[in-house]
């Protein structure tokens, strides 16, 4: 089967301290990111099988640039920078934390088991993570 991208057009997440409001992305970044410690992400390394094995989905498919942010998540996660990492972590990686986090949850401002449509927040949010820290990509070519 061939799929279509899904143009990512969702500009809102629901806001964690008030679940009946929707926040902007970069609104929901920037509120999340303090809160982000250097012990979350090294614990978040732990989830990676289950970051890999939510991108073999079918609506993961349908979300090529999704699949290849979140290895670049996991080598992130992964990278000696993490793991040395100290609070207050620096903003990028404290970021990048975020990403990892919201794609780790299956309830979100759209639910990930609704049809096509179900990881289309979790793309934009991660997308919008990379493009706020374009260093992220780069940061780990050297090691």
């Amino acid at each position: 089967m061939t799929y279509r991208p899904i143009i990512h057009r969702s500009d809102i997440v629901r806001n964690p301290e008030s679940p009946e409001e929707a926040v902007s992305i970069d609104e929901y970044i920037e509120n999340e990111a303090p809160k982000m410690s250097a012990a979350q992400i090294r614990n978040l390394a732990k989830f990676t099988p289950q970051l890999r094995e939510k991108m073999k989905t079918e609506q993961a498919q349908q979300h090529f640039d999704l699949q290849q942010n979140t290895e670049f998540l996991v080598s992130i996660l992964h990278s000696l920078r993490a793991r040395n990492c100290r609070d207050p972590l620096p903003l990028d990686l404290a970021e990048a934390g975020v990403a990892a986090s919201y794609l780790l949850k299956s309830i979100d401002i759209i639910p990930d088991f609704i049809p096509e449509i179900g990881l289309t927040d979790d793309a934009r949010l991660v997308a919008r993570v990379f493009a706020r820290n374009p260093s992220l990509r780069n940061a780990n070519s050297s090691e």
